[in-house]
């Protein structure tokens, strides 16, 4: 187990395509993609296995940034984190340890950064719980037939234009983004990396759709593709919205209406949409609005528990003594610095968390994953409890966590890493 050579980076991204199942076969634009891939890995944030001169297993951290919950009035603050990923070990050597020493090697290089707390997107969600990463954030996709999209009012009249081509997209849409996001929790720092991914425009990227297109405006965006139906048998074109980013719910009302007004377009459907979306209280009639799958996104470790629960903003005030407890796996006994009894005081104005002092009971008691489930206001205090994940040791410590750590709008991670 080492950390990765800065020559490296092609044969470590050659590596991730193995656990993932998709092997290098020479094609060339696998092999455009993997160069990219490599030219942004960060190679001093990289580890592998190595057996017999060959990589085994692998793992890296992108250095990001992620939107907290804000304070009334405020825009969501912006904290550093570890993005974890390229997270795998070969089928030929699984059951041998390779991911908890991967894992401590990351936990440890993101202690020593000084960032409060990592992140992952979960190929499979039942891994990484023991590690004490806390599913955080929930997307779901949204599918309507434009036939039943009308709106209860009107919605006010943008000065869109079309935008076609990766090249005018990258140059306009970054920072449409960069100000968005600040609207709402959750969301990561779009490297250059998942920008490529975002806009390209490859044959097997498009997946039997036509090109992307953007309709953009000084506002917020919609980028769509369209799925071609066969007109002559009166099937027809189906557009899928990849990203529908507006400054104002005034703003994503004026797009959606766009998308929903465009000609030969049967069906809509949405993908990574919030679990809040306003979109339903607009329509006439709400039951036409399919939720056609729920996903799990994000997930978040915490690592430095002052740290991270100063960083975010806190909607109302209150305290709250938590009891946070070690996670299952507690990966060779490295140090933690998350376990142990926080004291919280917050508000709009700000927040205060120290260790509690003798004499200074806990309210509620929970794991470190279960702190993460809570840290961007996804979940309750009140679900992760009848879930088993939270004990109330005190009267009134629910409603009291419930009412510090709850977030509005509700998280979205719509950004992959």
């Amino acid at each position: 187990m080492r950390r990765l050579q800065p020559e490296e980076g092609l044969a470590f991204v050659r590596s991730v395509r193995i656990p993932f199942l998709d092997p290098f076969h020479g094609d060339r634009v696998q092999q455009l993609r993997d160069e990219r891939a490599a030219r942004t890995l960060e190679t001093d944030r990289a580890w592998v296995a190595e057996a017999d001169g060959r990589f085994v297993a692998n793992a890296c951290i992108a250095s990001l940034d992620l939107t907290l919950p804000a304070a009334p009035g405020q825009e969501a603050p912006v904290v550093a984190f570890a993005g974890v990923s390229a997270v795998g070990v070969h089928p030929t050597h699984r059951r041998r340890g390779l991911l908890r020493q991967l894992m401590a090697r990351m936990l440890d290089d993101a202690r020593s950064r000084g960032e409060p707390f990592a992140g992952l997107l979960a190929s499979e969600s039942v891994i990484y719980g023991r590690f004490g990463f806390g599913h955080a954030t929930t997307a779901q996709e949204l599918t309507i037939d434009r036939r039943d999209a009308a709106f209860l009012g009107p919605v006010p009249e943008l000065d869109l234009r079309i935008v076609s081509g990766p090249g005018e997209a990258r140059e306009i849409l970054p920072s449409l983004f960069d100000r968005q996001r600040r609207r709402r929790a959750g969301e990561p720092s779009r490297s250059a990396q998942a920008w490529d991914h975002a806009l390209e425009e490859s044959a097997e990227h498009r997946d039997g759709a036509m090109g992307l297109m953007h309709a953009v405006c000084a506002e917020g965006y919609v980028s769509y593709r369209v799925h071609e139906g066969r007109v002559m048998s009166g099937e027809r074109d189906r557009a899928v919205v990849e990203e529908l980013r507006g400054l104002t719910p005034e703003v994503e009302a004026a797009l959606w209406r766009y998308v929903f007004d465009v000609d030969l377009v049967g069906e809509v459907t949405a993908r990574r949409r919030p679990v809040d979306e306003p979109l339903r209280w607009r329509l006439a009639d709400p039951r036409r609005l399919r939720v056609t799958s729920v996903d799990d996104r994000l997930w978040v470790r915490i690592l430095d528990v002052p740290a991270a629960l100063e960083a975010r903003g806190y909607r109302r005030a209150g305290r709250v003594v938590l009891e946070v407890v070690p996670p299952r796996d507690a990966l060779d006994g490295r140090a933690d610095g998350a376990p142990g009894r926080w004291v919280l005081d917050a508000g709009p104005d700000g927040a205060s968390c120290r260790a509690a002092r003798r004499g200074e009971d806990a309210d509620v008691r929970l794991g470190v994953a279960d702190l993460g489930s809570l840290y961007l206001g996804g979940f309750s205090a009140f679900e992760l409890a009848a879930g088993g994940r939270v004990e109330e040791l005190r009267p009134g410590g629910l409603d009291a966590a419930d009412a510090l750590m709850a977030a509005a709008p509700k998280p979205l991670t719509g950004t992959g890493f």
